[in-house]
């Protein structure tokens, strides 16, 4: 671990769900790595490592921590535990994406504390994410719910990722037409 440098790589060993893993955050590639990581020394990342660009993050936020939250393996002995949680977009199948969280656990606060203040910074340095967004909603689509779909599974994930958004103004198409007979 060491403190994050232009363009050097951020590495530390870290709790997710209930496994040790080596996290990796490379912001040369703008790439979050993790993988399992049987203990200390190793560092070669499996066939199991996970990726996320960090493009694809929407936001990090640290994560409140309430009582035990697994009851069983190693890390259940960790004295007071830190978190932070990475929100971000998975692909699924057939161009579709969808909304995934992951939490990341140390005993070490200052650890978590580097970590969200290191991938905030790059957050904030995306120069192609919006910060304002004018939508347009079908009333139609999706079978008729496409306002119900946007407030409910949308517009949170705009709020998330602290994008503001405004309704466009639907203009009645029968507003200022004539009949000539």
């Amino acid at each position: 671990m060491g403190a994050m440098g232009a363009a050097e790589p951020l590495r530390s060993v870290l709790w997710v769900k209930r496994q040790r893993c080596a996290v990796s955050l490379e912001p040369g590639r703008a790439l979050l790595r993790w993988w399992r990581s049987p203990g200390p020394g190793a560092g070669a990342s499996g066939a199991d490592a996970c990726c996320v660009p960090v493009s694809e993050i929407i936001t990090v936020e640290e994560a409140e921590v309430r009582g035990r939250h697994h009851p069983s393996g190693r890390w259940q002995k960790m004295e007071k535990p830190h978190a932070f949680t990475v929100h971000c977009v998975k692909r699924a199948r057939q161009h579709r994406w969808k909304w995934a969280q992951v939490t990341f656990w140390s005993a070490d606060e200052q650890l978590c504390h580097l970590w969200l203040q290191t991938l905030r910074e790059l957050l904030e340095k995306l120069t192609s994410r919006p910060k304002h967004l004018l939508v347009f909603i079908n009333p139609f689509g999706g079978k008729g719910q496409g306002k119900r779909i946007y407030e409910r599974k949308v517009a949170p994930l705009f709020t998330l990722a602290a994008i503001s958004t405004e309704p466009a103004q639907r203009a009645d198409p029968m507003a200022g037409a004539r009949c000539f007979s």
